[in-house]
């Protein structure tokens, strides 16, 4: 089976790196196909790359990950919020998030996380999300 193709989105640069080495390192059902540090950089990079999971902090700076997720009506993607913060946890049920994860990252959860995705793989990537926060 394929990999899982995931985008990586933190204003973050060691946050990304940390999620791209604990995807490298315990995910191998998985591959990081694009990262971003902006919400503008990351809508034109999701267009192009096309994750079917993408991983996404809430609390950025000129827009939040809620913003991002509000400029696709329609999307075909799962998301997975890793932010610092739990008050947002409803907030992200809302967008149809798959999973919530508190920073730090539990690198065990995080995997365990991937790995349930990935067995849910085909069921989900016939998932349209249509946005209904």
């Amino acid at each position: 089976m394929n990999k899982i193709r995931i985008g990586i989105v933190d204003d973050e640069p060691d946050a990304v790196a940390l999620i791209e080495m604990i995807i490298k390192e315990f995910c191998k059902q998985a591959e990081v196909v694009m990262t971003a540090n902006m919400i503008d950089q990351a809508w034109e990079k999701i267009k192009q790359t096309e994750p079917e999971l993408l991983i996404l902090d809430v609390d950025m700076p000129r827009g939040t990950g809620f913003d991002l997720l509000e400029r696709f009506p329609y999307r075909r993607f799962d998301v997975v919020f890793v932010t610092a913060f739990s008050k947002y946890r409803d907030k992200a049920q809302r967008y149809g998030a798959y999973e919530y994860v508190l920073k730090p990252v539990d690198i065990e959860r995080f995997s365990g996380i991937i790995e349930r995705f990935h067995g849910e793989r085909d069921v989900r990537s016939q998932k349209l999300f249509k946005l209904n926060p």
